[in-house]
């Protein structure tokens, strides 16, 4: 197969595709989960997507954003079978529905950011990662946590500082970056 010159360089060549994958597989999951909200659908949608962009790879001719083309794509192929299964009643609100013209930058931010989230938090150490969870996800309080892991209450106000320092750093551009965008949006 010959290779288009307008080839986007992760679709050059196999090794250079399966990182792209692996860095944008859980956000398309995410994404089409927005709109079938069921996992199994959401990853065999996306799966798909993934392999009609590599087996039409050569016909494409995406130059900038590949990412943002797989994210449309994917909810793209998303509402589609949902049309074709007949379960309008699963359509999501007409907000979260994007518009294939919106500003790259701006797309599927939320999603973004929920993966930029989890990595941070997955990243903490795994003792401060554990009272992080049982604080945010169990919503304990810093009493309760001491008491079911059986460590003082300080010990837990300590870690809850580690845990918020590590998250500040690592979230620190994401965020300037989103408030660049909003602070944007309102001089349009």
């Amino acid at each position: 197969m010959a290779v288009s010159k307008y080839i986007h360089q992760s679709l050059e060549n196999r090794s250079s595709f399966e990182a792209f994958f692996k860095r944008n597989y859980h956000l398309s999951c995410l994404v089409a989960l927005r709109y079938v909200r069921n996992e199994q659908e959401a990853e065999d949608i996306v799966q798909e997507t993934f392999l009609h962009l590599w087996q039409k790879r050569a016909d494409l001719k995406i130059q900038k954003n590949l990412k943002n083309y797989l994210l449309h794509a994917v909810k793209n192929r998303s509402i589609n079978y949902l049309h074709r299964g007949k379960h309008f009643d699963d359509l999501p609100d007409s907000n979260l529905l994007t518009n294939l013209n919106e500003d790259p930058d701006e797309a599927f931010s939320e999603e973004e950011l929920a993966v930029q989230i989890a990595s941070s938090i997955d990243a903490l150490p795994n003792q401060c990662k554990k009272i992080f969870l049982l604080a945010y996800n169990d919503h304990l309080t810093y009493d309760q946590i001491a008491s079911t892991l059986n460590l003082s209450k300080n010990t837990i106000k300590t870690q809850m500082g580690i845990a918020y320092k590590i998250l500040r750093e690592r979230l620190r551009n994401y965020f300037i970056n989103l408030f660049a965008l909003s602070f944007r949006r309102l001089f349009k």
